[in-house]
């Protein structure tokens, strides 16, 4: 999830801490149509689903869709979309979302 000014004064980047990120973002998965998946520990970056919450494979694109309404300051410029998934929203609503499959892991 997305910090606020004061989460960010207060935390500690190592290279350690760095690398191992970068390791789990590149464990890779392959998904289909119906799988149920989770957010990868420590790389959740949109509000749902929520941590440890099960998602629904809608559809795995061939063609990734870029988001064309971000700069290049913002973290999502340039993301490859390349995953829908179904999920349950606070209203208890079923929502489809555009999302990056490397964050993802089976549930």
């Amino acid at each position: 999830m997305p910090h606020n000014d004061s989460d960010i004064s207060k935390r500690l980047v190592t290279p350690e801490k760095l690398r191992e990120r970068y390791s789990i973002f590149g464990e890779k998965h392959t998904f289909a149509k119906g799988d149920i998946v989770k957010w990868k520990p420590l790389l959740q970056d949109r509000r749902l689903p929520l941590e440890n919450e099960p998602a629904v494979v809608i559809e795995v694109l061939d063609k990734p869709v870029f988001d064309k309404n971000e700069d290049a300051g913002s973290p999502y410029f340039n993301i490859a979309y390349d995953i829908i998934l179904g999920v349950i929203g606070e209203d208890d609503d079923f929502l489809t979302f555009h999302y990056d499959s490397r964050r993802f892991m089976p549930y």
